[in-house]
């Protein structure tokens, strides 16, 4: 991580959202991934400026390309949000395979949120539970989840 970017976080997590978004900006434009990354989500969340998922998405790819992983989810996130489940379902499974156990944990609840599909949920929620790429809470949430399923 850049120096910029740790500015730009410092100022973002004192509430300075403004320059925040300004320094990511500047971060983001000399090719640091995980600025162009929080870009996404600033836009996406109306975080120091207005809301404009297009952006979001815009930022999100050009973290992917510079190889973000990170942004994988939080494209699919993003589509999920807008209603894309096809789009969103496409980029948590790239995540998945890039390493990120996590996305399998938020595609499972796509499938059991947007599709009632138990099937499907069940066998990502199986693959956070092995997984060595995520944190123990995520791990938890997928057996509570298992649980409700029956399973």
């Amino acid at each position: 991580m850049t120096d910029l970017f740790l500015t730009a976080n410092t100022a973002y997590d004192e509430g300075d959202l403004e320059l925040a978004f300004d320094l990511f900006s500047q971060a983001a434009n000399k090719g640091d991934d995980s600025a162009m990354s929080r870009l996404a989500i600033m836009y996406s969340e109306a975080e120091g400026v207005l809301r404009d998922i297009g952006q979001s998405i815009h930022w999100d790819l050009k973290a992917i390309e510079a190889g973000s992983v990170v942004s994988m989810s939080n494209l699919a996130i993003t589509y999920r949000t807008v209603g894309d489940i096809e789009e969103s379902k496409k980029w948590f499974e790239k995540a998945i395979e890039a390493g990120d156990g996590d996305a399998a944990l938020e595609l499972a609840k796509t499938y059991l949120i947007y599709e009632d599909n138990k099937l499907q949920a069940q066998f990502y929620l199986q693959k956070v539970i092995v997984s060595n790429d995520v944190c123990e809470d995520s791990v938890e949430e997928a057996n509570q989840l298992l649980r409700e399923l029956g399973i």
